[in-house]
């Protein structure tokens, strides 16, 4: 396995609507598990980012809630300038409980990104992507740019 490097252009536009509701964390109801999700997901970093999001250091986290409980989230929600000045999408943290992919939610939250990246005038995105895994197959589908792979050496 390799590592693709993807660009999301947003002068194209932000691509097409998410297609289920999705809700900024602070939108969130009380009983919606946003601690237990990140508990869940911690091997995927969500631990750590709700740390940071309990102490009002990093910016939005898009969630999508299955029967009112956290199902998937991607976050946080940040643009940084380029050398060149130009906002980009910082990457994010972002995955769906294993029980409930292949519901659409995974698609959701990154459109949903896509279009929060495009209202905070942000030019581009790059993120990295594990090449075959479902990111990677994400990113095809919703028309990334590959800009190439990492060379990953084993120590």
């Amino acid at each position: 396995m390799g590592t693709r490097v993807q660009l999301k252009d947003f002068t194209q536009g932000p691509g097409e609507a998410p297609g289920t509701p999705v809700h900024e964390d602070k939108q969130l109801h009380e009983g919606a598990g946003f601690a237990e999700f990140a508990e869940q997901m911690a091997g995927d970093g969500f631990a750590f980012l709700h740390e940071q999001m309990r102490g009002g250091t990093v910016g939005p986290v898009l969630t999508v809630l299955h029967d009112g409980r956290v199902a998937g989230a991607i976050g946080p929600m940040e643009t940084m300038a380029d050398v060149g000045g130009a906002a980009r999408l910082l990457p994010q943290y972002f995955g769906v409980l294993p029980r409930y992919r292949g519901h659409g939610y995974g698609r959701a939250l990154w459109r949903a990104a896509m279009h929060w990246g495009h209202q905070h005038s942000a030019a581009c995105q790059l993120l990295q992507t594990e090449v075959g895994g479902a990111s990677d197959r994400l990113c095809a589908v919703e028309g990334l740019a590959s800009l190439g792979f990492v060379n990953q050496r084993k120590a």
